[in-house]
């Protein structure tokens, strides 16, 4: 997708308050992980309904993240006292609200967008839903947060330790993967959950790059590489990726020295 296609996707036809304000909004930053989930959430159960703002910017001039490198606009700062993305803010009612954290948006949207002919993000009965809860939180802790673990560790020891833990988790998705996706053929919030990180830049180019990881190609792993397939191909995430892997490696530089959360100014 070139940039005027994704301008036209994030300004085009969206319904209004009746007086040319947008109604749902999401504060997002490109480099972003979480806030790529729950603009695929959005992509999923409410195309053309939401806005996209970009948030949070990177200001140093190589593009590399750190603490003291990040502008957050005025609305993000009101809207999230942390500063942090995503960030949803929903206009549809007299008393517009802020919902913050990233699978809590994403379970918002399913719910209230709950009536569209889309599928469901916790599909099923209360059962399912539970599981899909728990499956979320899981791969959240063993993946999302150790993908930052292997890249700030810079004893060899602690890196093997979170790549371990990892391919554990990847492990065990796919021996509870349906197949293309975590429940079958539509997508969840359990793909959704780990696709930022195992589908894409952060995998093929950061992790690789850094720390030299990736999946094993062996027949245990195959049901990962037939789901990052689906996943690769699926609208809502061709829609929401970043297609710069040289900017994205950038991003990352000082996760992987170990600087990034050092902050040198007095702002953060």
């Amino acid at each position: 997708m070139g940039d005027d296609d994704k301008k036209r996707k994030r300004d085009g036809d969206t319904p209004t308050d009746g007086s040319g304000n947008k109604q749902m909004e999401l504060l997002s930053a490109w480099f972003c992980p979480y806030a790529q989930r729950v603009w695929m959430a959005m992509e999923i159960k409410c195309p053309g309904q939401f806005k996209v703002t970009e948030a949070l910017k990177i200001t140093d001039p190589d593009g590399v993240y750190s603490r003291d490198s990040l502008d957050r606009i005025p609305l993000l700062k009101e809207s999230n006292p942390l500063g942090l993305v995503p960030v949803i803010i929903d206009r549809r009612s007299n008393k517009p609200i802020s919902v913050c954290d990233s699978l809590i948006c994403v379970e918002y949207i399913d719910e209230v967008f709950g009536d569209v002919d889309a599928n469901k993000l916790l599909p099923g009965g209360p059962a399912q839903r539970a599981e899909a809860r728990m499956w979320s939180s899981r791969l959240n802790d063993d993946i999302a947060t150790q993908f930052y673990v292997l890249l700030l560790k810079q004893n060899k020891e602690d890196q093997d330790k979170a790549a371990d833990k990892m391919l554990s988790a990847v492990l065990d998705f796919c021996q509870k993967c349906k197949g293309p996706f975590f429940y079958g053929d539509e997508i969840s919030m359990v793909d959704i959950t780990i696709a930022p990180w195992l589908v894409g830049a952060r995998m093929e180019v950061v992790l690789k790059h850094f720390r030299n990881f990736e999946v094993p190609s062996t027949a245990e792993y195959s049901k990962y590489f037939e789901w990052r397939d689906s996943v690769l191909k699926h609208p809502a995430f061709v829609a929401t990726a970043s297609p710069d892997f040289e900017a994205m490696k950038r991003v990352y530089c000082r996760y992987a020295d170990g600087t990034a959360l050092i902050v040198k100014s007095k702002e953060t």
